[in-house]
């Protein structure tokens, strides 16, 4: 029963700081984070041009390696370089987000569905009817600690978004951001 006992007390002590290093390390289940990013938007549709991305989200972690994203991001592309004339588009959406260790880097992956509210502005002032249009994301990444509670990350989004008129808003998001999990 001693022997037991010395046996089992030697194995905890050698498991059980692992474990709660484990829990330090993040991202790990019940985790969350908050985060915003900053980029430039590649519209599909060939009269758009390029104009910027702003988003922000809510994260939490189901598991170490698999999220939940909630967020919402203002897209603003130009129908041409010389007008001042734009479609605002803010998406409202939940992603799906699964991520892979590799120390300080964490490479990611995901897909999501959302809301996409598009506004035509004409000199910055509303121009037409608004639609709602249902749309969807497929996107991927890496992001990068900066310490145990901070990254900095960079991703790629393709949004796929339902055709408004025969007007195709989907394309391509590029962005760089910062996470703080808690």
């Amino acid at each position: 029963m001693k022997t037991q006992l010395l046996i089992g007390t030697f194995v905890l002590s050698l498991v059980l700081p692992s474990v709660a290093s484990a829990q330090a390390r993040m991202p790990h289940k019940d985790a969350g984070a908050i985060g915003g990013d900053v980029g430039v938007f590649f519209p599909k549709e060939d009269a758009l041009t390029t104009g910027p991305v702003f988003e922000g989200f809510y994260e939490y972690y189901f598991s170490s390696r698999d999220s939940i994203r909630v967020g919402a991001g203002w897209l603003n592309p130009k129908f041409d370089s010389e007008s001042s004339d734009s479609i605002r588009m803010i998406r409202v959406a939940v992603d799906f987000v699964h991520n892979w260790e590799g120390g300080a880097v964490h490479p990611f992956v995901g897909a999501g569905l959302g809301t996409y509210f598009l506004q035509p502005k004409d000199n910055g002032e509303n121009f037409g009817e608004s639609e709602t249009k249902f749309g969807g994301t497929v996107f991927g990444g890496a992001e990068f600690f900066a310490s145990k509670t901070v990254s900095i990350k960079g991703e790629a989004r393709y949004h796929v978004v339902s055709k408004v008129d025969g007007f195709n808003p989907s394309g391509l998001a590029l962005t760089i951001g910062l996470k703080s999990y808690f």
